[in-house]
């Protein structure tokens, strides 16, 4: 009978580290051979376009190389873009008016970084920088898989949802091209949809350990922290300190919804778990976010915080039986706190009675108010608009044609075309936006993927043991009540990064259960 043969542990290890060498070895030098020989195209090229295009070109083919080398890096990628960069060059007026004369760039350059907009010699593409980008990532981890002998993409428990409403979605195109729809309008009305699901695939399928998920939630608080430096920087330096007069925004709307996530967040660790080097980051950025908040004034995030922080608590009280008393007796004092501010401030000048002001205003809008009162009127006509045209076409009017208007907008509102170029396509209420383009059908399929992602997360938090992975399943299911309460005034489901960072939270709380089994497993 032959012996045994034991291997060498010293030697294997040696051997296996000789590998990894060499191919590091091999990285660099094809790194260095490519650097060396661009680096005479990239002179010529910032001579004759400018060295913005260079340095544009040179982090293209940086962040190439790492989500080759490493897939999972792709979602943090798209994380700091959903998070950090805005949609379109913004502006605003420092007097607070709304004549497009007096609006000046917001300097803040991440809103001059073509990420979700083309420069104007690459416009009518058929998609976006960051489409394209997704586009690569999915190769790169479907060649990953290939050459493992994986399978290539998972779907996860969302997907049959998705599929439903996406069916649904191709339906409207149908429809909408059948009835003499813009093709081009068609397109910009579609992509926020196949982005919604596009990340949650590569969340799905990019999130493998726990960590994954700390570094995601890195991100999304440091990246807060930036947009609230930057709001800050904007309200001292060219504000001046002051909010009397001034009733625009100075950040892009979808800020404001992650300043109030990163609220919520704060207020679970708070309540549930305590992970405290995100804990203390999340208090070290929160003066900057809640100012940037204050000044960006978006009335119906408030709302939405409140919503929030509802949800999560009552999914603490679900989870934490032994907690339940102080929880109760926390949200009694929460809520006596919270309308004796209401109370005491909504009618108050100044920042710090802003949150009140906009609460109100949801509630009972202040009719001295002009900006408020136009806002709501605003907002009226537009849902009725679209109530009507649903009467009109109860299947649904398919994507690409303009809703119906009883009362026209631009009688109201002579200058809304140079504010919103789709007013008549793209309304306010995204929630009505749905049902208006897709009909009942498709309206059902869009409740069914909202009210999937909510009762899967609520079960998972419940039945999760490591209490961060429950942490993060009740912020998904509290930011997704929140997501459906700013839609139904603030374009929600039409802005890219909202949707983005919908899908890649949809895509992670898909692949909870497995991180807890994980985890399980490890600790035995």
């Amino acid at each position: 009978m032959r012996p045994l043969l034991v291997p060498n542990t010293t030697t294997t290890i040696s051997r296996l580290l000789a590998i990894h060498k060499r191919d590091d070895a091999i990285l660099f030098t094809v790194i260095f051979c490519t650097v060396l020989s661009l680096t005479p195209l990239l002179v010529l090229v910032g001579a004759t376009a400018g060295f913005g295009l260079v340095l544009g070109i040179l982090a293209t083919l940086a962040i190439t190389a790492l989500i080759v080398r490493w897939p999972v890096s792709g979602l943090f990628v798209v994380t700091v873009c959903a998070t950090l960069i805005e949609e379109s060059p913004l502006a605003f007026s420092p007097t607070g008016t709304s004549d497009a004369a007096a609006l000046v760039p917001t300097p803040i350059l991440t809103d001059h970084l073509y990420i979700f907009y083309w420069p104007t010699q690459l416009e009518g593409l058929i998609d976006r920088p960051i489409g394209f980008l997704f586009v690569f990532i999915l190769l790169v981890v479907v060649l990953h898989r290939l050459v493992k002998r994986e399978k290539p993409l998972q779907g996860g428990g969302l997907l049959l949802p998705f599929l439903f409403y996406l069916l649904c979605v191709a339906g409207g195109v149908l429809h909408g091209l059948a009835s003499g729809g813009d093709f081009r309008i068609i397109v910009i009305e579609v992509r926020p949809f196949w982005y919604l699901f596009v990340t949650y695939l590569l969340a799905y399928n990019l999130v493998t350990r726990k960590r994954d998920i700390h570094t995601f939630f890195w991100v999304v608080i440091l990246c807060a922290g930036v947009k609230g430096v930057q709001g800050v920087y904007i309200f001292l330096a060219y504000l001046h300190g002051n909010l009397a007069g001034f009733s625009d925004s100075i950040l892009a709307h979808e800020d404001s919804f992650f300043f109030v996530a990163l609220l919520l967040l704060v207020m679970l660790f708070c309540l549930h778990y305590r992970y405290r080097p995100q804990f203390y980051a999340s208090l070290l950025v929160l003066p900057f976010v809640l100012v940037a908040l204050v000044v960006n004034q978006r009335r119906a995030d408030y709302v939405a915080l409140v919503v929030g922080i509802v949800v999560a608590w009552t999914l603490i009280f679900l989870v934490k039986r032994r907690a339940r008393k102080l929880l109760v007796v926390v949200m009694l004092c929460s809520a006596v706190l919270g309308t004796a501010y209401v109370a005491a401030f909504a009618h108050s000048g100044g920042g710090f009675a802003a949150p009140a002001r906009a609460i109100l205003a949801v509630i009972s809008p202040d009719y001295t108010d002009t900006r408020d009162l136009e806002s709501n009127l605003y907002r009226y006509i537009e849902d009725n608009d679209l109530k009507y045209t649903v009467h009109q076409y109860p299947l649904g009017v398919g994507f690409g044609i303009p809703y119906l208007q009883p009362i026209p907008l631009t009688s109201i509102f002579p200058q809304i075309r140079e504010f919103d170029p789709y007013y008549d396509y793209i309304p306010h209420n995204t929630i009505y936006w749905v049902w208006m383009r897709l009909g009942p059908i498709g309206y059902l399929a869009f409740w069914y993927l909202i009210g999937a992602i909510i009762v899967r997360g609520s079960i998972t938090a419940r039945r999760l043991r490591d209490p961060h992975l429950q942490l993060v399943a009740m912020y998904i299911v509290a930011v997704t009540f929140m997501e459906i309460i700013v839609a139904f005034a603030d374009y929600q489901l039409f802005f890219f990064r909202n949707v983005i960072y919908l899908g890649l939270l949809a895509g992670i709380l898909m692949k909870l259960p497995a991180l807890d089994e994980n985890e399980k497993v490890t600790n035995v």
